[in-house]
């Protein structure tokens, strides 16, 4: 068997922090079918972790010869550090279900607007566990997906992180409004609305859109934002790639609310 050749509604997550991710976390809700672990590994302690919470959940592991497991996992872009595990896909979320049973006061959420590159949705799942926000919302349409190329470029965190599809993205930003959540949207232009990160003073429950480095948020958007704010650079560039944004302002969020608790 090649497990290269799975089925369309299969996935192999690999490495050992985002298997240790998945089974921890599991924020996907995955079905776990098996865990493929090369011997030369078993001693690592995170390894062992991972084998005892398999056991503690009945998830099958088999344990291979270094060989046969290179073997088993052909493709050489798999990352596999010796571990992989053979799962369902991703789940997408639901979030009036978040926003009725889970949301507080403290809640921060990050709404993707216009983003469709994998690799910064990868990086932006990275830095909102980075920066422990409580989930990210995508359009159904015309935007990125979850996929196994956004789950290798989020290094395993897309585990960690809960990620809600919605099929109207403007009337989830005023289903949010209307449960409390202050809307923030990013905005490139040099407007007298548009006030500088660091002089934003966040009020949360909160909810931060982001759009694309060229496109940036929609007009709608815009529209519905409480808020508008963009960080400061060189005013000889336009705008930086947005999961460079991302990073600056969740860093700038998170210590405001740190702050202010």
């Amino acid at each position: 068997m090649n497990l290269d050749d799975l089925k369309s509604n299969l996935e192999l997550i690999c490495g050992i922090n985002p298997v240790y991710s998945l089974l921890k976390t599991n924020s996907g809700k995955r079905k776990i079918y098996e865990i493929y672990l090369s011997r030369s590994k078993e001693s690592i302690p995170k390894v062992r972790e991972i084998l005892s919470l398999a056991r503690e959940k009945r998830i099958q592991f088999n344990v291979l010869e270094d060989r046969k497991f290179e073997m088993l996992i052909s493709n050489p872009e798999l990352k596999t550090q010796g571990i992989c595990a053979k799962v369902t896909n991703y789940t997408y979320c639901d979030l009036d279900v978040f926003l009725s049973k889970e949301a507080d006061k403290n809640s921060r959420l990050i709404i993707l607007d216009n983003v469709t590159d994998v690799g910064n949705f990868g990086a932006i799942i990275r830095s909102a566990f980075a920066f422990e926000f409580d989930g990210i919302i995508i359009p159904k349409h015309r935007s990125v997906e979850v996929n196994k190329d956004v789950s290798r470029t989020s290094a395993g965190t897309l585990e960690e992180v809960r990620i809600f599809q919605v099929s109207n993205l403007i009337q989830s930003v005023k289903v949010l409004k209307d449960s409390g959540f202050w809307i923030y949207g990013t905005d490139v232009e040099n407007e007298k609305s548009v006030t500088l990160i660091e002089k934003v003073d966040f009020t949360f429950p909160m909810a931060l859109i982001l759009g694309s480095e060229h496109k940036g948020i929609s007009r709608l958007s815009r529209e519905n934002s409480d808020f508008l704010l963009k960080i400061d650079i060189n005013k000889e560039l336009d705008s930086v790639n947005v999961s460079v944004a991302a990073g600056i302002i969740f860093y700038e969020i998170n210590k405001k609310f740190k702050n202010n608790r």
